[in-house]
């Protein structure tokens, strides 16, 4: 979307440019639109109802809709510029929280990491599928596309670890702007402006989102957020207390499976700081 205008993809799988009719209407990426064709230029009159929605925190500490009809969100992790464990439980959250599967593709696999590697695999003990690829080298696009299969994937992931790098190996007509890291900081610097959605070549479709340093959920209750954390929230159905926040209230079902080893100590803690502060948001 450019303005008041957006690109559209029509049934027959070619492009066209649209105004959008009217105010009260703010098309995103993956919407499902009607367009009055016979007007120059056409114009978008209708949005479909919306499923399968990716929703960010912005600036201003609001819930803002990133994209629609989203099948799997696709966190991309690399050793640069890096992410943490609880960046990664923050991306996460953000799908589970959407209902939205996720997986991690762990991009760069040219360059060797074994700290991230570590990190991974407690993702990947969680249930999480975890993809390794490079876009230097091609290898593992070929069982990205077939994870990907005939839906919708978002790319999410801090700037610099490859999403539209990937996203350009895929679907070489597309030509996502990609950029380098800042040689300063090591922080990647932002390519992708606006979410743009790329068809596969044999089906399915990418949305590439722009780079973010520090993806923030919207503010929420401890209710809700657990939701977001699906080994927690599982546990929390035992708690004696209905509005349990998991911080220390007796009977809670979530610290014991916490000292009986069954859930990780770190993701608890993850959950509590979060908690604190999209509390005071």
């Amino acid at each position: 979307m450019h303005g008041r205008r957006a690109v559209v993809r029509l049934a027959d799988g070619s492009s066209a440019d649209a105004l959008i009719g009217s105010r009260a209407l703010t098309p995103v990426a993956g919407d499902r639109v009607d367009i009055e064709v016979e007007s120059d230029p056409p114009g978008l009159c209708h949005i479909h109802p919306r499923q399968g929605c990716l929703w960010r925190h912005d600036t201003r500490r609001h819930k803002r809709l990133l994209a629609s009809h989203v099948d799997r969100m696709l966190v991309v992790a690399a050793p640069k510029p890096g992410i943490s464990a609880e960046q990664l439980d923050r991306y996460l959250a953000i799908a589970s929280i959407d209902r939205m599967p996720a997986s991690i593709v762990r991009h760069k696999a040219d360059l060797p990491d074994p700290a991230l590697d570590a990190r991974l695999d407690e993702f990947r003990a969680l249930g999480y599928p975890v993809l390794t690829t490079s876009a230097q080298t091609d290898a593992g696009l070929t069982e990205l596309v077939a994870h990907i299969g005939r839906g919708t994937a978002v790319f999410v992931g801090l700037s610099g670890a490859g999403k539209s790098s990937l996203t350009g190996r895929l679907i070489p007509a597309a030509r996502p702007r990609t950029g380098t890291l800042s040689a300063g900081s090591g922080d990647g610097r932002h390519t992708t402006t606006t979410t743009r959605l790329y068809p596969l070549p044999d089906g399915g479709a990418v949305l590439d989102s722009p780079g973010v340093r520090d993806i923030r959920l919207w503010p929420m209750a401890a209710t809700e957020l657990i939701h977001g954390f699906p080994e927690l929230a599982r546990a929390a159905e035992q708690c004696r207390f209905r509005d349990c926040a998991h911080d220390g209230e007796p009977c809670c079902a979530v610290a014991q499976a916490v000292e009986a080893g069954t859930i990780s100590n770190r993701r608890l803690a993850s959950f509590r700081h979060l908690t604190h502060y999209l509390a005071s948001a």
